[in-house]
């Protein structure tokens, strides 16, 4: 009522700014009806608001998925040595994205936007890798799915050898781009077509997911919050777009800015913040830690200082070609030798071939092989008095091992801690202590070896026969080469000399870009093409030698390095590199250069055999800065003083296929027979609780049947009376005859329980309630088996118990405040 007692007009009142409450829609906004005010007819009608609103919810969820998976892949930055990916995969984003909206605005059925943003990706990754194959640069031609097989091929063999950082090379690339364009596929898939943002935060976690299982957990933690942004965005965005649409009314009085309030959307939001940084938070505490290559735990960039500049011996085959091809030539170690002269550095021997890698065999290194007792003779050594060379060793920060870094064969070695020497190889190794930023000094021997020794050297000793052992079947390739290239050799040293001559000869060319490997398979492949670096040099020679019945081995390490002056020498990530030992008795295990002088120089002038006939050898001055890796076993470490022991990893030779689809099969039968299993457990928990309790037996049965009715995929009204139900069951189910039957039985047994004085036991009521409901999934459709198998109703109800606890203490959190106030207020007064 107005000032002159009149009932106020309605019309008035909304015009001078106390709105109607009829024209306030559930969302909070006003209708945009237009009404007649002091300026006139409103120029906005409602079926324009309407269609822009209606625009806005369909798209806006595009836009917002896709930053949120543009800035999901932030980690990735921490695995490359560059961001020069980062424009191809936004580009991947924004063209996925795109699609995405412009099938949304156009209201293109989600099935064709989601077909058309996969070939778009695809498309672009095409234009990537394969822009020279294209038609007119653009279109794709026939040739592209070659080209797409080798490069992924090429990413995923870089991926399992490479540490991080990793160089961008195309391999790289194309699982880069391909990995965000995914993302952004699956966000927009889930966030904007589903509607299901909360799924879309399982995406959205991959990279950093990634990240952190490469980085063994050493991610930093502002890695997650850009995942974790763009996921409380989407959940934002998809929140208050539920709560515009079937919310609550917010109040329909303005605030000071004008606009409504909005405190249902302010509560929302503060639930969205709590779910989505605890997602992000938990997402590296439950991350497996991945091994090997550069999805290892500590690769390249987990060890050291962490700045990525570490390399680690960890799996000397694996590794070799990491550290050849590293961007990065790091300093690894010093040394400074009492005569001045350049040295092999060896970490570890490789003396076990199965067929597929080089490794380390099992050899025990107990405490009374402490190399502080001093170190023994070398195998099969018999010289008078040789030269010792002193020797002192400063390791820096950028190398971790615990195998320590000699010249061979080391005699006295002085250095902290739990160093123990292996006595048939000399490999000191340590199971606790590691050799970063180590300083160390060793005495070695500086054997002095003339061709002609080797010549008259004896027949092996038995106890290294078994260093001839080989697989029982190897490529005929190999067998047939190794007797052809030995022909005219009489013994054992011109056989070795005649292979050593041989891969140094022109045939053979030094080539970082071969993939790595040192199977049978991949080694005959080495054979055709002529073309590898030091790690299929050594070990294919090493094979060969075997063959022809000389014990050979692969020793793994370090060419001399850099002189720097004062008898002191640098040795940096790109002078690793591995060689061939063979035996031979007196002279002990004599070190061979099968790589080509291009990378090593002249080669040993023992291995040279003294013959006119025999070509003089490359006249090259020696390479210090040769090119190979050096990655020890130490995976392969034993417990219980053991080492080695099936050391060395697969390599990418031999396919990993297999087991890959082993394990996937495998993880899949797991995680899709969890949940019901969980559903077995909860119903057995309800049994065991009910025990001997008629009513609590009764409804155990029947929460069963309800959960049954529901994953059999039809309705269920649980205020509906047992007999109500039951008929519903009947008739929507169409069952007949005994499962008639029985589930009348079950009806009455409900209905005694609830409605009688006293209900007697029904002793086979558990096993009427299982028959019942295995006949009534039974009768369903495959496709509804497996959906109650995959995720049963009964965890539907777990789920919806544990949100609403979940909203009762967020509620009871929400309401904290106010009632800290309210109690404040009150006892100021």
């Amino acid at each position: 009522m107005d000032s002159d007692g009149r009932i106020g007009d309605r019309t008035g009142q909304a015009d001078r700014g106390h709105p109607d409450p009829a024209s306030w829609r559930m969302d909070g906004h006003r209708r945009s009806t237009p009404r007649i005010g002091l300026h006139g007819v409103g120029a906005a009608g409602p079926r324009a608001h309407t269609r822009r609103c209606s625009v806005n919810s369909r798209t806006r969820p595009t836009v917002v998925g896709g930053i949120a998976a543009l800035v999901s892949i932030v980690p990735l930055l921490e695995l490359t040595v560059d961001a020069s990916w980062v424009a191809q995969a936004v580009l991947a984003v924004v063209i996925v994205v795109a699609i995405g909206y412009t099938g949304r605005y156009f209201r293109v059925p989600a099935v064709l936007t989601l077909l058309a943003q996969i070939l778009a990706l695809t498309w672009w990754i095409g234009l990537l890798i394969a822009a020279d194959l294209a038609w007119f640069g653009v279109f794709p031609s026939t040739t592209w799915p070659a080209r797409f097989i080798d490069v992924f091929t090429q990413g995923a063999e870089s991926i399992s050898v490479l540490s991080t950082p990793v160089p961008i090379t195309d391999g790289i690339l194309v699982y880069l781009v391909a990995g965000a364009g995914g993302i952004a596929i699956f966000v927009d898939l889930l966030a904007a077509a589903l509607r299901r943002s909360v799924l879309a935060g399982v995406p959205l976690a991959a990279a950093y997911t990634v990240t952190a299982s490469i980085e063994g957990g050493d991610i930093g933690w502002w890695w997650f919050v850009p995942p974790a942004a763009g996921f409380m965005a989407l959940l934002v965005v998809e929140s208050r777009a539920r709560v515009s649409a079937w919310g609550h009314p917010t109040d329909p009085h303005r605030n000071a800015s004008g606009l409504p309030a909005t405190n249902a959307l302010a509560r929302n939001g503060r639930r969205v913040g709590v779910v989505a940084l605890s997602a992000a938070i938990a997402v590296p505490a439950f991350a497996p830690v991945l091994t090997d290559g550069l999805v290892d735990g500590r690769g390249g960039g987990g060890g050291g200082s962490g700045d990525g500049r570490t390399i680690r011996t960890d799996n000397p085959i694996l590794d070799l070609q990491r550290n050849l091809t590293r961007p990065d030539n790091v300093d690894v170690l010093r040394y400074a030798a009492s005569d001045e002269a350049p040295h092999y550095i060896r970490t570890v021997t490789l003396d076990a071939f199965d067929g597929e890698v080089w490794k380390t065999s099992d050899r025990p290194v107990p405490e009374s092989q402490r190399v502080a007792d001093g170190m023994p003779e070398p195998p099969g050594l018999d010289l008078d008095d040789p030269a010792e060379v002193e020797f002192e060793f400063a390791i820096t920060d950028n190398y971790s091992s615990r195998w320590l870094p000699l010249a061979y064969p080391a005699q006295q070695i002085e250095i902290a801690g739990d160093w123990r020497y292996d006595v048939t190889t000399l490999d000191v190794v340590s199971t606790d202590e590691d050799v970063l930023g180590a300083d160390y000094t060793a005495v070695s021997l500086d054997i002095t070896i003339e061709a002609e020794q080797l010549q008259e050297a004896r027949s092996p000793n038995p106890d290294v026969e078994e260093l001839t052992e080989l697989p029982e079947e190897l490529p005929a390739i190999v067998t047939d080469l190794a007797d052809e290239v030995t022909q005219d050799a009489e013994d054992d040293f011109a056989k070795a000399a005649a292979l050593q001559q041989w891969f140094r000869g022109p045939a053979f060319t030094y080539d970082l870009s071969t993939q790595p490997g040192t199977s049978s398979s991949a080694l005959a492949d080495f054979l055709e093409d002529r073309r590898g670096y030091c790690e299929q040099f050594a070990a294919t020679m090493a094979i060969m030698a075997r063959y022809l019945d000389i014990p050979a081995r692969v020793a793994v390490g370090f060419t001399p390095g850099t002189f720097e002056g004062g008898g002191t020498w640098l040795v940096r990530a790109h002078d690793a590199h591995a060689w061939p030992e063979l035996y031979f008795e007196g002279a002990g295990w004599v070190r061979f250069e099968p790589t080509p002088a291009s990378r090593t120089g002249t080669a040993p002038s023992w291995t040279i055999e003294p013959s006119p006939d025999t070509p003089d050898d490359q006249p090259d001055e020696p390479d210090a800065t040769s090119t190979a890796d050096s990655r020890d076993n130490l995976d392969q470490l034993p417990e219980d003083d053991l080492l080695g022991g099936g050391g060395g990893a697969t390599p990418t030779d031999s396919s990993p296929w297999p087991q890959a689809v082993a394990l996937a099969l495998l993880g899949a039968f797991v995680l899709g027979s969890t949940p019901s299993a969980i559903a077995r457990l909860r119903r057995w928990r309800r049994w065991q609780r009910a025990g001997q309790d008629t009513t609590a037996a009764a409804a155990a049965a029947w929460s069963e049947v309800s959960e049954a009715v529901r994953d059999a995929g039809y309705s269920w009204n649980p205020a509906a009376t047992p007999r109500v139900a039951g008929r519903t069951i009947a008739t929507s189910t169409g069952i007949s005859g005994e499962m008639r039957t029985l589930l009348d039985h079950l009806v009455s047994v409900v209905e005694r329980a609830r409605y009688a004085r006293s209900a007697e036991p029904v002793p086979e009521l558990r096993t009427d309630t299982a028959l019942f409901c295995r006949s009534l999934l039974r009768s369903q459709p495959v496709h509804r088996r497996a959906r109650a198998f995959l995720w049963p109703a009964t965890l539907t109800d777990a789920w919806t118990n544990a949100a609403q606890k979940v909203s009762a203490a967020l509620d009871w959190l929400d309401d904290a405040g106010p009632r800290l106030r309210a109690s404040l207020a009150r006892s100021r007064r």
